[in-house]
């Protein structure tokens, strides 16, 4: 069987500028997916260490928030990076489902990270122009039963249940990078 090629990268990058990964995707030799291989060493300052972040394909699409990775450090951590859009998603798909969904990425006690994974809902050069975008905290990947049993999360407002269903609750994005043709 033929190798996987390469076909697109995206370097991530922090609010400051700074690099701290790339996230490469190529084409299944059978070109029926995409395998993903992410890299990362994250400075202490920048994520927590011994800790899973979100992973994330944004869909980067709406030019009335901006384009690309847009992050200016000196202002919050909240508003890093909003110019990448939500998830790549098709209309209807529930988090934890979105196409963009990715596993989350481990980083170690030194700060390094690294994750390969294939998928068939998406083809490398099909994400060119998105936005690969790391996260603060773990994605709960929309798994969390909510209801009335003594089991059931019970959330404290229809605020959390929305932030679960659009992003895992992941929290703020704190490294990202443009799908860029290799």
């Amino acid at each position: 069987a033929a190798a996987d090629r390469e076909v697109a990268s995206a370097p991530l990058r922090l609010a400051n500028g700074s690099q701290v990964g790339t996230v490469t995707f190529f084409d299944v030799a059978n070109g029926q997916g995409v395998t993903v291989r992410a890299r990362v060493e994250l400075p202490t300052s920048a994520g927590a260490r011994n800790a899973f972040h979100g992973l994330h394909i944004h869909a980067n699409d709406d030019p009335a928030n901006g384009s690309g990775c847009v992050a200016d450090p000196a202002k919050p951590a909240t508003t890093w990076f909003v110019s990448a859009d939500g998830h790549l998603a098709e209309k209807g798909q529930a988090h934890g489902m979105h196409d963009g969904d990715f596993p989350s990425l481990l980083v170690r006690g030194d700060g390094r990270a690294y994750g390969r994974f294939a998928t068939d809902r998406l083809r490398a050069r099909d994400l060119v122009g998105r936005a690969v975008v790391l996260h603060a905290l773990p994605d709960n990947f929309g798994h969390v039963p909510v209801g009335g049993k003594d089991t059931d999360y019970r959330p404290n407002s229809r605020a959390a249940t929305d932030m679960t269903a659009k992003t895992g609750n992941a929290g703020n994005r704190i490294a990202c990078g443009v799908i860029r043709r290799s």
